[in-house]
């Protein structure tokens, strides 16, 4: 029997977290040429480690990298990282709805009216 391999790739960003993760069963094309070979023997879906969790979610629900490459293998990154990186987050420029209160305020403010 014949077997047929897939490659499994990751990205990661300059502190080694991991941004992407592919297999190249259903996305052959994709450039490689900055990434991680995790396995030249992988089945055609994606998986972070032999036996493990078809396509498993790489980021929390807002955003922040579960795992890191530590230059030899895939770790689940720790709470407290997940955490230090939740908390670097800026927080969210004003929406125009609050802009706008901001100067009706600051307008009221000059005039001396109460809101």
């Amino acid at each position: 029997m014949n077997e047929y391999y897939n490659n499994h790739y990751i990205t990661t960003d300059p502190e080694g977290r991991i941004t992407s993760g592919w297999s190249t069963g259903p996305l052959p094309g994709r450039d490689t040429s900055s990434a991680v070979l995790l396995t030249d023997q992988g089945g055609y879906q994606f998986r972070l480690h032999p036996g493990g969790e078809e396509n498993p979610p790489l980021y929390t629900q807002d955003g922040i990298p579960l795992y890191r490459w530590d230059g030899a293998q895939v770790v689940r990154r720790s709470e407290e990282e997940v955490q230090a990186d939740r908390a670097a987050i800026p927080p969210p420029p004003p929406s125009e709805q609050e802009r706008l209160r901001a100067d009706v305020d600051f307008l009221a403010a000059m005039q001396g009216v109460a809101l």
